[in-house]
């Protein structure tokens, strides 16, 4: 009888470890820059100072993890790959909150700058997933959307 409760004891865990989520991918923000660029085309991209993080997002360095923003270099498109890791500690919705708001202004300037680029950041979201917030704004959103993979919202 013990034989056989063991034996049926360690088919259960066998079967429970096979069933269980396993998450192999760990995200950082190259991780998820570098599948963001190269899911679609995008213009000459150069990184972003971190000045730019307090003048065009309101965000303070101090509260990312980590970040990496590239955007045109020519700036004649809105095209960028924008990935914020938020500390634990920060306020997540704020950050997420501003950086919906940098989109926005983006939209209303653009209608007026390049009325033909607009698509792009009508296109584009802002997603979450845990710590990681994420604006690309590109030529194709969905091959963007499928690059991320799934648990972005």
């Amino acid at each position: 009888m013990k034989r056989m409760l063991l034996g049926l004891s360690l088919i259960l865990c066998l079967v429970m470890t096979g069933c269980s989520a396993k998450n192999d991918a760990v995200l950082t923000t190259e991780g998820i820059a570098d599948a963001v660029a190269k899911a679609t085309d995008f213009a000459e991209l150069v990184a972003a100072d971190e000045k730019y993080l307090e003048k065009y997002l309101l965000i303070e360095a101090a509260d990312l993890a980590s970040w990496s923003w590239q955007r045109d270099s020519s700036r004649v498109t809105p095209e960028m790959i924008l990935v914020l890791e938020v500390k634990p500690e920060a306020d997540q919705a704020a950050i997420k909150q501003a950086v919906q708001e940098y989109h926005d202004e983006q939209i209303f300037q653009y209608r007026d700058y390049q009325p033909d680029q607009v698509y792009k950041l009508e296109n584009a979201k802002v997603l979450q997933n845990g710590a990681f917030i994420v604006l690309a704004v590109s030529p194709d959103a969905a091959k963007v959307n499928t690059a991320l993979g799934n648990g972005w919202k």
